[in-house]
């Protein structure tokens, strides 16, 4: 998110093997790190001073996708000609639509200092001490929550 518009030029995948070794270096990827397939969100033509579209990108091998996002989530500040930009996981809209319910209870998680991760597909994990508690919907989060006052 927020690449740019046209800054990937003619050969998207290319441009974005180049990005990904430039910005996020040092990586671990393989010696056979491959963007297969690399495009823009189409939509309508946006107007003037709109956001950028969504730029996605399909890595060959699984290993260095999750090394890309694991980078990108250590580096957080990524910045492209002075642009910041964000790498995420590229996951269904009903997987995007589970996730989501879950946006009230990780902000009252954040506010009393909870470390907590979402796992796939829509499952919060949170770290409580020395114990670490999985909950399946933001139900069980939040009623735990109210239980630890």
């Amino acid at each position: 998110m927020g690449l740019p518009e046209r800054a990937e030029g003619p050969s998207p995948e290319e441009f974005t093997e180049r990005l990904v070794r430039q910005v996020l270096d040092p990586i671990s990827l393989s010696a056979n790190f491959a963007v297969e397939r690399a495009h823009r969100i189409p939509t309508r033509p946006l107007p003037p001073g709109a956001p950028p579209r969504p730029f996605i990108f399909k890595v060959l091998n699984y290993r260095d996708r999750d090394a890309v996002l694991a980078a990108a989530r250590r580096l957080k500040d990524i910045r492209f000609e002075n642009t910041r930009i964000s790498f995420y996981p590229d996951f269904s809209s009903e997987v995007q639509k589970q996730r989501r319910q879950f946006t009230t209870v990780r902000a009252r998680l954040r506010e009393k200092g909870f470390a907590y991760a979402m796992m796939y597909p829509a499952r919060l994990r949170v770290q409580d001490g020395d114990s670490v508690k999985f909950f399946s919907t933001p139900e069980e989060a939040s009623d735990w929550l109210d239980q630890r006052g």
